[in-house]
């Protein structure tokens, strides 16, 4: 037996799988399968029938072979028992180096490799002493047959058989007869008789020990007399057993090379279908692995969601707080805006009075005016008097009387003079004191059209008001230049006639009198205006500041309103996914389920993982159950914080409606222009701020995904863990019949070369055979049992293999679908930019609009300015012939003054 027949014998016990059993596999199906009943293959009654012999076969030898060999003694029986032992830990031993060939590093390899080859080297010498021993057994067989055949010829007979009915079968014993009466046939057919005689035995000898077994119970059946005739009898019957045993063995050779070819072929096949498993598992751990990448994506974008959920919820909070600043805003303004009406109510209320006390001035001037025409008239009167009296004085008196009346009457026209000075230097100060006033009036009356400019509609009244003031002015300006005119005539006629107004001086005190009245009253009328002044400054900052804030509540209400908008959007997107994921969770419950429901089948190994991952989703299922109650609370406490807002909102833009409509007037075109630009801005970056948020509410969707994607995972890898534990018991169960099928094709040579030996005791052992039947049905039973247990297990291998790539599939699709969603994202993103592109556009048009209002302003300031200009130049020369009249009217007083004092002098 050489190196390479060994190998080819170990390998021929490559699967453990029954060759026969090959149409099974070929029309089984995954979970429900059956088997379809077959004939018993001869070899399985040799395993059979070996197993249950085996024990007892090495048992009974060495007590066989001592009683019969007592020569070669009970030691030498177990040194060859020990010696067989041995060999039988090397086969052992040379099996699992053929298992652990491949498995490790390459030195460890080619050491067992060495250490393979040397078993095998020692294997065979063993064998070949085995067999050595065996024909040293057959030469003492024959030296004993020998011996016995050389003995007395007369108890040959007697004492063959009673020595060989101890052993012998009867029909063995006849042919043995036989055989020593017909000139005794050659010495090995003999001794393999008598090695068939002595297994006989053996196997009649189950039942008691070989020391009980008497060779007193066996009877001859025939005598030496019927030798002769017997002896042919059995010498035919052994030749036709011989050829049929020959046969037989030679057709149970064939047989046995027919199972080692297909026993190879299975092998191949098994490796082959490992192979493919290997690389399906590869295949699926790529997958694994680009689906964790994937997961990794998805929870990134998961976090991007929540933080964009966490960045809206912030925003309504601050909507709310905005809000809650807004009616405080209002509540302001509002109070403002009393105080401004109330303002109102006061300075029309000082309008009025000053109104009032400009029509007693006026009354008073015209009042004067009639007293200095009287006043006029009475001169007139009195100079004529006086030039009647000069001429009758110049008729009555001499010349010389006039020299002495001259002196006197000098004096009295310098005393006049001397009081017409005082009364110039009076009117004077009187008049620059009404230049200043009519200054005074100038400044407020810019103040007041500058108030007219800024108030517009409110105060129109007040600027009607001051236009017939400036009307009234004017007319008494125009009054003045008349009289300045009569007091140029007057002058004129006090040249002539100034000796009679020395009896007008208690009336023109009178006068005095009254101008200190006149200037103390206009004093306080500058001081009034004054008040208005200050009064109408702090109404025109208190309006600005009013159209400041009414601009910023009509911004915030705006923002707001777009706020309201996009978050009803984006509520409506939450909703929807929340859909998706809902039917995408009854989806997996669903798979969940049927998993379950086909995994109950493994029996109660599985019953304690199956309680835990249901324990494990009923706690999801709370999870699901809290997490989708506390949505539905979010959703309540989001609807009624807007229908808050809703409400809010809505008083909010009636009493904006209502401040608008009181306000109406004060906007101009420049504000409304700055207030649009502003609100792009912020359109602007709440658009950035929009993006971000969808972002992050992105991410926390894919934090999501990813958290059950790994849930999943982790089951999956459970389940992957459990397969390559049952695949690995399936491989110890394999090595495990793979060894005591190599130890049984080590048994069937044996009885090989035993039948080849021993070609007369197949009937006995067919005998034998018959007996042990029924165990052979019970243990192929079990086999079969064994197997279709291994084929449950196999086909639930393939059905969770189908299980993970229909799951791989359907994330694929929900990744393609997600994938989706993003593209989806992305163009609304898009859309948003164009939008933003076109807010821009329009920004840049209110802005060259505000350049060119801004423009028209600078015009009409321009122009407001030139007209000021104007104004001030015209009071400038009113002032100049103000103060060219105040000399003319003192030139006349000092000449009055001196006409007086010639008068009162004598």
């Amino acid at each position: 037996m050489t190196k390479r027949s060994w190998k080819e014998s170990m390998k021929a016990f490559g699967s453990h799988v029954d060759p026969e059993k090959e149409e099974q596999w070929k029309w089984m199906k995954i979970g429900n399968y059956s088997i379809p009943e077959q004939p018993r293959p001869f070899e399985c009654y040799w395993k059979l029938w070996d197993n249950a012999l085996e024990a007892k076969r090495r048992q009974y030898k060495a007590n066989v072979r001592a009683q019969i060999y007592p020569q070669r003694g009970g030691f030498m029986w177990y040194t060859e028992c020990q010696l067989v032992r041995k060999i039988e830990n090397k086969v052992k031993r040379i099996a699992k180096l053929i298992k652990k060939i491949n498995q490790g590093s390459r030195e460890g390899n080619l050491r067992r490799r060495s250490e393979l080859l040397q078993l095998v080297d020692e294997f065979h010498i063993q064998y070949k002493s085995l067999y050595s021993v065996y024909d040293d057994l057959r030469g003492e067989v024959r030296k004993k047959l020998n011996e016995e055949h050389e003995g007395d010829l007369s108890s040959q007979s007697s004492s063959s058989c009673s020595n060989s009915e101890s052993y012998f079968s009867p029909e063995e014993l006849t042919a043995k007869s036989s055989s020593s009466c017909s000139n005794y046939e050659p010495l090995d057919e003999d001794a393999i008789l008598k090695d068939k005689v002595i297994t006989s035995n053996i196997e009649v000898m189950k039942g008691g020990s070989v020391e009980s077994y008497d060779m007193e119970n066996f009877e001859t059946p025939m005598s030496y007399s019927r030798g002769s005739e017997s002896g042919e009898f059995f010498k035919d019957l052994r030749i036709q057993g011989e050829e049929k045993f020959i046969d037989e063995s030679e057709w149970f050779q064939e047989k046995v090379k027919e199972k080692e070819d297909e026993i190879l072929y299975l092998t191949d096949d098994f490796e082959l279908r490992e192979k493919e498993r290997l690389s399906q598992m590869k295949g699926l751990e790529d997958q694994i692995a680009s689906m964790k990448v994937e997961l990794n994506n998805l929870c990134v974008q998961k976090r991007e969601l929540e933080e964009q959920l966490g960045c809206k919820s912030n925003e309504l909070q601050q909507m709310e707080d905005t809000n809650s600043g807004l009616q405080s805003r209002v509540l302001e303004l509002e109070a403002t805006f009393t105080e401004i009406d109330e303002n109102l109510l006061n300075s029309t209320s000082r309008i009025d009075v000053l109104m009032a006390k400009s029509h007693v001035l006026q009354q008073e001037v015209d009042r004067l005016n009639a007293e200095k025409h009287e006043l006029e008239q009475k001169l007139l009167n009195e100079t004529k008097k006086g030039s009647e009296k000069v001429k009758e004085l110049a008729e009555k008196t001499h010349f010389s009387e006039l020299q002495h009346v001259n002196g006197p009457l000098q004096q009295e026209v310098d005393r006049v003079r001397v009081q017409r000075n005082d009364l110039e230097q009076k009117l004077l100060h009187e008049t620059n004191k009404g230049s200043k006033q009519v200054k005074d009036l100038y400044f407020s009356e810019l103040q007041k059209s500058d108030l007219e400019l800024s108030l517009e509609k409110k105060s129109h009244e007040a600027s009607d008001r001051v236009k017939d003031l400036t009307e009234r002015t004017n007319d008494l300006q125009h009054e003045l230049e008349a009289l300045r005119n009569q007091n140029c005539e007057l002058e004129l006629s006090l040249q002539e006639k100034t000796q009679e107004l020395s009896e007008y001086h208690l009336p023109i005190e009178n006068l005095k009198g009254e101008l200190t009245s006149t200037t103390s009253s206009e004093k306080g009328l500058t001081k009034a205006t004054e008040g208005l002044k200050s009064e109408v400054n702090l109404l025109m900052d208190a309006k600005c500041d009013m159209e400041e804030k009414i601009m910023d509540m009509n911004q915030e209400a705006y923002h707001s309103e777009l706020q309201k908008e996009k978050l009803n959007d984006k509520i409506m997107e939450l909703e929807t996914k929340l859909l998706g994921k809902e039917t995408e969770v009854g989806i997996l419950q669903k798979k969940h389920e049927a998993y379950m429901n086909d995994m109950s089948a493994q029996g109660s190994t599985l019953t304690a993982r199956i309680n835990n991952i249901q324990k494990q989703l009923q706690t999801a299922e709370t999870e699901k159950s809290r997490f989708q109650s506390q949505l539905e609370k979010e959703k309540h406490e989001f609807s009624q914080s807007l229908m808050q807002m809703e409400k809010k909102n809505t008083e909010l833009t009636i009493k904006i409606a209502e401040q608008e409509k009181t306000l109406q007037g004060m906007q101009d075109v420049v504000n409304k222009s700055k207030g649009e630009h502003k609100q792009m801005q912020i359109k602007l970056e709440d658009s950035k701020l929009n993006f971000h948020n969808a972002e992050r509410k992105l991410g926390e969707m894919t934090e999501e995904l990813r958290k059950s994607f790994e849930d999943s995972l982790r089951i999956l890898s459970r389940r992957i863990r459990v397969a390559e534990q049952m695949h690995i018991e399936n491989k110890e169960w394999y090595q495990k019949t793979r060894n005591s099928y190599e130890k049984e094709n080590k048994d069937l040579k044996e009885k090989n070369a035993r039948n080849e030996m021993g070609l007369r005791g197949i009937k006995d052992i067919s005998l034998t055979a018959s007996d042990l039947l029924g165990s052979l049905d019970t243990v192929a039973l079990k086999f079969e049992e064994c197997t279709a247990h291994f084929l449950n297990r196999i086909s639930k291998n393939s059905c969770e293999l189908q299980f993970v790539k229909d799951w791989v599939m359907r994330k694929n699709k929900a990744m393609a679908h997600v994938k989706d969603d993003f593209d989806c994202l992305l163009a609304q993103c898009d859309d948003k930019e164009s939008e933003i592109l076109k807010y821009r556009e329009k920004v840049w048009k209110s802005e060259n609009k505000v350049r060119e209002l801004e423009k028209m302003i600078k015009d009409r300031e321009e122009s407001v300015l030139s007209l000021k200009e104007e104004k001030r130049e015209a009071i400038r020369q009113l002032c100049v012939w103000i103060d060219y009249h105040r000399s003319r009217s003192d030139y006349y007083k000092r000449i009055l003054l001196t006409e007086f004092g010639r008068r009162s002098a004598p």
